[in-house]
């Protein structure tokens, strides 16, 4: 299963990921910038299928997740455990979205939950669990 993946700012075109390796990389890149960062996952032959934002912030090793397809049209986030006291900002190609504050989880399950999207076609990954996007 081949995804689309946007996260460089200056590319014209998205990194197109075929293998558990390549996306791995790609998640390697946006765990290295120097601020929280969001890429956007697609897939390749549907783009309008679902898309799955993946949000690292790898100098705390925690993450956001937002989701939109059959399963959560409206959209939905990833839920943690604790509540942050000021809204997490992740930004995506030099524009900053606020999260939910329950939304940051372990970065180990964002890039599970990337791999399992890929995996599934473009499923909501399971094992997360999910709220609505800003009631």
């Amino acid at each position: 299963m081949a995804l689309e993946a946007w996260f460089d700012r200056d590319a014209e075109d998205p990194t197109i990921v075929h293998t558990a390796e390549e996306l791995d990389a790609v998640l390697d890149a946006v765990a290295a910038l120097p601020r929280p960062s969001t890429l956007q996952l697609l897939i390749a032959d549907d783009l309008g299928r679902a898309v799955l934002d993946v949000g690292l912030d790898g100098a705390h090793a925690r993450g956001v997740l937002y989701y939109s397809g059959a399963e959560c049209p409206n959209g939905c986030a990833s839920q943690g455990t604790d509540a942050a006291e000021v809204l997490p900002i992740y930004y995506y190609m030099g524009s900053d979205t606020e999260y939910p504050a329950t939304t940051e989880i372990p970065s180990t399950d964002v890039r599970r939950a990337a791999h399992e999207y890929m995996a599934t076609g473009g499923e909501r990954p399971t094992g997360i669990k999910w709220q609505p996007w800003f009631d």
